[in-house]
């Protein structure tokens, strides 16, 4: 596995691994809403990378969730001023 595409609360969501310099692995996340890009928050600049592929995809559908779930759908508030808005 290096790539998973799931459905999230209305949105359809990708994630990847890549291949960094290190030679570890790190997810790369696309998120659509009604077939429009949708940029979640990088509330993790400098995240964990990892050993294989597999787990960064993991690590990467997890994180997609969360983002997801406390960003996207309006449950923090406090950081987003109200939810995440179409990619630019």
């Amino acid at each position: 596995m290096q790539s998973e595409k799931f459905s999230f609360y209305g949105y359809d969501v990708t994630v990847t691994a890549e291949q960094i310099s290190t030679g570890d692995w790190t997810p790369r996340i696309e998120a659509f809403r009604d077939n429009e890009p949708v940029a979640l928050p990088d509330v993790e600049p400098v995240g964990p990378n990892w050993a294989t592929p597999d787990e960064a995809v993991r690590a990467g559908v997890e994180q997609a969730r969360r983002l997801i779930d406390r960003y996207c759908r309006g449950h923090d508030d406090q950081h987003t001023d109200g939810g995440i808005g179409r990619a630019s």
